[in-house]
């Protein structure tokens, strides 16, 4: 497990938000994230306050061994890359090809289900040019992600075999709904993000030759 990834699993496991980390630190909201994306890593003095935060050492804290706390979402049993490539991998098996798609579970609902070992997701949603729905992810019974959304079209140019193309190209690091930016003829999606796999919000958009046909806003993370 990395040094990111246990931050994140650690603060989690204290409910502590990353603001809150950073007000225990003295340091910026952004250092906190950008530790936890990767994109930078703590000098010793910070590493020294987060062995004493999480009551941890700091081999443990940087060396690749695994820490696993009582809480119900350990690191350990459901490791966050595995539920990412989980996702990617239930997203491409379902809405984007029509795969998968169960019956009813609630009046007027549209409905999908995957199942791969101890893992299941759903996307259940429910309307057709203005939609509404959600999605989850639960590993040994246990709910452990979630992601809703809203969204319509606003155009009669818009190609809903386009946005599943789109969205059939969602990354692994960026697991939501698809990917920064996919372009084909006439159409061009974008994928907006703020936050991390653990707590973010976003916007989708379709244009066609530059006029806007599709908005979509989502938001969700990890549940504990």
């Amino acid at each position: 497990m990395e040094f990111k990834e246990k931050l994140q699993l650690l603060r989690m496991n204290m409910k502590l938000s990353q603001e809150e980390l950073a007000d225990r630190l003295d340091i910026s909201r952004q250092s906190v994230t950008k530790w936890e994306n990767g994109q930078s890593f703590p000098d010793i003095q910070n590493l020294i306050q987060l062995s004493e935060i999480f009551k941890v050492s700091i081999d443990r804290l940087v060396k690749g061994n695994d820490i696993c706390t009582e809480s119900p979402f350990c690191e350990q049993e459901y490791p966050l890359h595995e539920i990412r490539t989980f996702l990617v991998r239930a997203k491409k098996n379902t809405y984007t090809t029509g795969e998968n798609r169960i019956m009813p579970t609630q009046p007027d609902s549209h409905d999908f289900r995957y199942e791969d070992g101890g893992y299941l997701y759903a996307d259940t949603y429910y309307g057709g040019q203005k939609f509404v729905g959600g999605e989850r992810v639960w590993i040994k019974d246990h709910a452990v992600w979630a992601l809703n959304y809203y969204g319509q079209s606003l155009k009669e140019a818009f190609d809903i075999r386009f946005l599943k193309e789109a969205l059939s190209h969602v990354p692994v690091s960026m697991p939501f709904r698809g990917p920064e930016l996919y372009q084909k003829g006439d159409y061009m999606y974008q994928c907006q993000v703020q936050g991390n796999f653990e707590c973010f919000s976003g916007e989708e958009r379709i244009y066609c030759r530059q006029e806007k046909v599709y908005v979509c806003v989502f938001h969700g993370g990890i549940i504990l």
